[in-house]
Parts: structure tokens; C-alpha cells; sequence
């Protein structure tokens, strides 16, 4: 399915999951990898998807399918992930942004982002989410700034206001 103008999406999976033991990229979700999950959301859209790598990048992008634009944040450990955003987002147009750590959008919620106009976050009771939406052009400067400003997107998505930051946060996610 093809979107008047958004048509891309970014995937951040540079964390070393410090918390976590390891790379939230490459937690199990029903047996592949939960960064896999996130890619075969975006891409069953029609969207065009950026996985930032950075941690472990030969393991990372070894799951990483044919087809997907993969940028390296070499600075990943000195970095946060605004930086590794800016990374992704040069020369993009309208896209959806979200981290690896938290579980697969659902397609609801990818369709509310989809129809609005501009910037955007989810919310989900009251909660900020991800995926966000970033409308083009993209100037690196403060992202937090950006979002805060975004309206406001009501979904029934609980999963949207996750983070999988400790092996406690997958408990009744199917991940381990």
C-alpha cells in the first residue's frame, strides 16, 4: 500500500541493551529476532525501512533483510538515540521513527500515525508512544523539542508505551 507522502520508516537498533544483557535488536520474539518484527510491520505497509545498527553491527545486520537501507552509528556508545536518528533521517521524507525496545506496532496504530498531517505521537491513556511520525525536512537539532510540540494521537495500542529495558519487561511479551 502506497502513501501519498509518507513512504519510509526508521528503525533504531544501535543500543549495546546494557540493562537488557544484550542487544534489543536481537531478542527472541516467537523465535526471530525482535528487530525482524519491527522491519515486517513497516514493510507490510509498503514503507521503505532504515535500521540504524550500532552494538554488535556484523550480528545486527546479518538479520537485517535484503532490501533494507542500513545506516552505522560507529559512535553508538557515545551517542544517544537523537544522534543516531539524525543518522537515518538525512535526505528522508515524511517517515515513522521508533525504537527497537519496545513491542511491534500494530496496524492501527501505523494507520493512525499514516493519516495524520505533520508531526505526530501516539498516545495511549494519557502515555506518549512510538512510533512517532516526522513530516520532512528533517534539520538535525533537538528531536525531544520536536515531539513535544507534535500533536497527539489517540490509540488502543498498549504496547506503544512500552520499553523492553530489563529482562523483567518482556514477562507476557512472548520474549525472551
Amino acid at each position: 500500500m502506497e502513501h501519498a507522502r509518507l513512504r519510509e520508516a526508521v528503525v533504531l537498533a544501535a543500543g549495546g541493551g546494557r540493562r537488557m544483557g544484550r542487544p534489543k535488536a536481537l531478542l527472541p520474539l516467537d523465535g526471530e529476532p525482535l528487530l525482524l518484527w519491527h522491519i515486517r510491520a513497516y514493510a507490510s505497509l509498503g514503507l521503505r525501512v532504515t535500521v540504524v545498527i550500532g552494538a554488535e553491527a556484523p550480528r545486527v545486520r546479518a538479520v537485517v533483510p535484503a532490501g533494507v537501507r542500513v545506516v552505522e552509528n560507529r559512535d553508538w556508545a557515545a551517542t544517544d538515540p537523537a544522534a543516531s536518528a539524525w543518522l537515518a533521517l538525512e535526505g528522508l521524507g515524511d517517515c515513522l521513527l521508533s525504537p527497537v525496545d519496545l513491542p511491534p506496532p500494530r496496524p492501527e496504530t501505523l494507520a493512525a500515525l499514516i493519516a495524520a498531517t505533520g508531526d505526530a505521537v501516539p498516545r495511549f491513556r494519557g502515555r506518549d508512544g512510538h512510533p512517532v511520525r516526522l513530516a520532512a525536512p528533517h534539520r538535525p537539532g533537538r528531536l525531544d523539542e520536536r515531539l513535544r510540540l507534535a500533536p497527539r494521537v489517540e490509540v488502543s495500542d498498549p504496547g506503544c508505551v512500552l520499553n523492553f529495558n530489563v529482562p523483567g519487561d518482556l514477562v507476557g511479551w512472548g520474549v525472551g
